[in-house]
């Protein structure tokens, strides 16, 4: 019965059909009208809809992927990965039509390092949103994100930027990287996190960068007169130069003059790809406790990610230090800064000395002492340490190299009774190093030390810091035998 309706359904029709064609060019089939089959499924297949999906059929689609817009590809306070970022007048400027995929600017990139409320003109980024008008009369145009372009006035304002060399990494600072801490421990740790990160995330083989700008700061040989010397970025020792260049051969590092002179050319410049460190916004992160890599250092990483850049720097070594690790013992090394401003009491020092030998002589470990000064080629102190299990040392810049350390270590840090400073601590522990702060007589793990800061009279740089020799000896027997109780699970080699 169905076969047969639907067999004199498709007759009708087609009858129906031919009698319009036929009779139509003669005036005669307007009076005809077709068969409405309603009882038929229907399919749509005007406007843009294709397949129950939809495709834009706008001429405006081409005109947005000719324009670069710009992507916010990973993010911590203080340090960004960003696609297509713009550059004009000192001014960062991010070109979307999507402006809620960026954080609150404050996070990203200022201009000064004042500690005080934000303003907006204290901000140096500015979101150019691509929107069409308001939809209302309540829709207040000073509430919306950023400032609204038209499509038209973003193709004038961005069609033809300046386009720089990247991957770019970008230093927003221009004070508090005259040293080497304060530049790879703190702000290029940062940067090198997110960057991490984002590869992660990604999957992605990432390059090298091409360029690291120091925006806002001079170099020492350029620096005018009169100009404080902290306005630099490269340190007297000179291992800021050294260390960037080694972890990206062929870098061109770029400084401040440099970057006033784009700003007054007038033009507008398009770095493909960048990575901001802002060590202002780092300090405004809910995790920042004292330090600008509180949040960026909770970014889940590749566990190699600090063993790519020791590698680069040991390329090809060829130095006075064996890279050969000990197999049978761990390896016990005392960093002295005796002739250092900041230092142990004498006579704490030499007890120290002879108990971390007894412990050589025990057959528990191998040990030596080193003192880095500059008479050391870097090379040779990233050489030296990256062969450490266990690492002796007063709090200073030579803990920074615990970073080179492999995953698995241990450290102890001297500090006076009164004062707990985490500037080397979270070195470790985002090195999978296990970090101890010795207080004289005692010692506390990361979580159980402390807040920061320094009890009244108990300056941190102290001449004369006195230590109990076995509270780090009695640990390390206990670390040797494997009875340490530790916040990082990881056994000694």
């Amino acid at each position: 019965m169905g076969r047969s309706r639907s067999r004199a359904v498709v007759v009708y029709a087609t009858l129906s059909l031919a009698l319009w064609v036929l009779l139509g060019p003669l005036g005669l089939g307007a009076g005809i009208d077709l068969p409405s089959f309603d009882f038929l499924p229907r399919k749509r297949t005007s406007g843009n809809t294709r397949d129950h999906g939809i495709r834009s059929t706008s001429p405006d689609t081409k005109r947005l992927q000719n324009l670069k817009l710009t992507s916010m590809l990973s993010h911590a306070a203080g340090f960004s990965v960003i696609e297509n970022l713009y550059w004009y007048n000192s001014t960062y400027f991010f070109l979307t039509d999507q402006p809620w995929q960026f954080p609150d600017l404050t996070r990203v990139a200022n201009f000064d390092l004042s500690s005080q409320p934000h303003s907006e003109d204290e901000i140096a980024a500015k979101i150019w949103n691509i929107w069409l008008g308001p939809v209302s009369p309540e829709v207040q145009e000073k509430h919306q994100l950023g400032s609204s372009i038209s499509l038209d006035d973003a193709e004038e304002m961005f069609a033809n930027p300046v386009i720089l060399d990247s991957p770019m990494m970008i230093n927003n600072d221009p004070k508090f990287i005259n040293h080497m801490y304060h530049w790879l421990g703190e702000t290029f740790l940062g940067a090198w996190r997110v960057w991490s990160n984002y590869a992660l995330r990604t999957g992605l083989t990432l390059p090298n960068f091409k360029t690291v700008a120091f925006i806002k700061a001079w170099t020492r040989s350029d620096l005018p007169p009169g100009t404080p010397n902290d306005l630099v970025w490269d340190d007297l020792p000179g291992a800021n130069k050294w260390f960037t260049e080694k972890f990206f051969p062929g870098v061109t590092i770029e400084d401040r003059p440099i970057w006033e002179e784009r700003a007054e050319s007038g033009k507008i410049f398009l770095i493909p790809m960048a990575v901001i460190a802002d060590r202002r916004g780092g300090h405004w992160g809910p995790s920042a406790a004292w330090k600008p890599w509180g949040d960026v250092l909770r970014l889940p990483v590749s566990s190699d990610w600090l063993v790519n850049l020791r590698d680069r720097v040991l390329e090809n070594y060829a130095g006075p230090f064996s890279l050969k690790r000990s197999t049978r013992k761990p390896k016990l090394l005392y960093l002295s800064r005796q002739s250092a401003g900041r230092s142990l009491r004498d006579q704490d020092h030499e007890d120290l000395v002879i108990e971390l030998q007894k412990l050589h002589v025990e057959g528990l470990v191998d040990y030596e002492e080193v003192e880095f000064d500059k008479s050391v080629p870097f090379q040779d102190q990233v050489a030296k340490i990256s062969t450490v299990d266990i690492l002796v040392a007063v709090h200073g810049n030579g803990l920074t190299h615990t970073l080179w350390m492999s995953p698995g270590g241990y450290v102890f840090e001297m500090q006076p009774a009164g004062c707990t400073v985490t500037d080397y601590s979270p070195l470790a522990i985002t090195n999978q190093i296990q970090h101890y702060m010795v207080h004289e007589t005692t010692f506390c793990t990361p979580r159980d030390c402390p807040k920061r800061g320094c009890e009244k009279d108990a300056g941190i740089n102290s001449d004369s810091i006195p230590v109990t020799p076995s509270v780090i000896t009695d640990q390390i027997r206990l670390i040797v035998a494997g009875e340490a109780e530790n916040e990082v699970d990881i056994p000694i080699r």
